[in-house]
């Protein structure tokens, strides 16, 4: 298996921030995930109370994910006791990256209806005041808004969706 395979899949499992964070997500949830550098495709899976980066398609997944070397090295150098805000920021900051090498690209694929029931907008509310911050600065600021850009980047480019918040 490939190192950064083997890092994210390790850090899904171990990294206590990750942890804390992947609680908020229902049993079952998963998402997509794709490697720049590594052909195939793998999905993270919330099952048994874990996060598990396994082989092959999703069979419902809420995200895809496409992760660099750089941005795994990047989100997962999160100090095991920052908070799940803090992780959360750099996971967007490498969404949001013109740095194709920090670059994660990111597509949401089920609706907010979805995304609410399977815990992810918990999951934002938990990142706290850094999050909610961040977002502000982004130009998500309200429920309404989160599910404004959700709605727009199923159907667009996630940073399109976020550069076209920013604006209003």
């Amino acid at each position: 298996m490939d190192e950064y395979v083997r890092k994210l899949a390790d850090n899904f499992l171990h990294h206590p921030v990750w942890i804390d964070a992947a609680q908020s997500i229902k049993e079952g949830a998963s998402s997509q995930v794709y490697f720049s550098h590594v052909p195939g495709e793998w999905h993270l899976m919330r099952r048994n109370g874990q996060s598990l980066l396994l082989a092959g398609a999703s069979p419902d997944p809420d995200f895809s994910f496409r992760f660099t070397p750089a941005s795994i090295d990047r989100i997962f150098a999160v100090s095991t006791d920052a908070s799940v805000g803090t992780f959360a920021i750099e996971l967007f900051e490498c969404i949001t990256s013109k740095d194709i090498n920090f670059k994660v690209d990111l597509r949401v694929i089920s609706p907010f209806s979805k995304l609410l029931t399977r815990g992810y907008v918990k999951l934002l509310l938990k990142g706290g005041p850094k999050v909610l911050q961040y977002a502000a600065s982004h130009g998500v600021r309200t429920l309404s808004d989160l599910r404004r850009l959700l709605k727009e980047a199923r159907s667009s480019d996630p940073i399109t969706a976020l550069q076209t918040m920013e604006k209003s």
